[in-house]
């Protein structure tokens, strides 16, 4: 992985598998823990880290409100929530605040630390309930809460699709939650190739992560 993680979690069970998960997911990774949000806080002012694990249903609540600070205060580190269940308000909420991947506590050890390695790949990394979920609240709201992404680039010439078909293939299977070596699989073609589609279709929509991907999809009405 880039550079250090810290994981913000109230429980030491869920903060000690997560770091022993991560520690088997990417060797000799920088590694720290916070139990409250005002350590976490204070670890992210003094030490350089990349990536930041928040606990969403921990004892002291909105885990949406250190998503919104790192976001913010440390535009540079990539904010992934995790929460035992797929609960609709804690994944809308880590959404909305800006979180770029939602990892479920309750898969095993293996199907976390094969979406963690993601992170290594410069990706996010998203249970595929949650991205089905993902799905399910964008189609239900009218006016989804908004996340703090860039702004769209111009739009393509008239009568151009601004993805290819290749690529709209593979974002609608990034929304199924399929990894990347599953996509691969499925279109017959190199999992370098897709992650180059998936950096493609990243760059056309002003996003960093397969979340706010399929989120600005769907506002621009590419899944129509």
């Amino acid at each position: 992985m880039r550079g250090g993680t810290l994981v913000v979690e109230g429980s030491p069970s869920v903060s000690e598998r997560m770091r022993r998960i991560l520690a088997m997911a990417a060797p000799g990774l920088q590694l720290a823990a916070a139990s409250t949000q005002a350590e976490a806080r204070f670890m992210l002012a003094a030490q350089a880290f990349s990536v930041v694990l928040v606990g969403m249903d921990g004892p002291e609540g909105d885990g949406a409100a250190l998503i919104r600070h790192v976001r913010i205060a440390h535009p540079h580190i990539d904010a992934i929530a995790m929460s035992e269940t797929d609960d609709d308000g804690l994944v809308g909420a880590a959404i909305a605040a800006g979180a770029v991947g939602y990892v479920l506590t309750e898969a095993d050890d293996a199907e976390l630390a094969f979406l963690l390695r993601s992170i290594e790949r410069g990706g996010a990394p998203v249970d595929s309930r949650i991205a089905r979920r993902i799905l399910g609240l964008f189609a239900a709201s009218a006016q989804p809460k908004p996340i703090a992404i860039q702004p769209m680039p111009a739009g393509p010439a008239e009568g151009k699709p601004l993805l290819s078909p290749r690529e709209l293939k593979v974002l609608r299977l990034i929304a199924q939650g399929w990894s990347n070596q599953q996509i691969a699989e499925a279109v017959s073609l190199s999992v370098n190739t897709i992650e180059f589609h998936a950096k493609n279709i990243y760059r056309k929509l002003s996003v960093k992560s397969r979340t706010q991907a399929v989120h600005q999809a769907t506002q621009q009405g590419l899944f129509n």
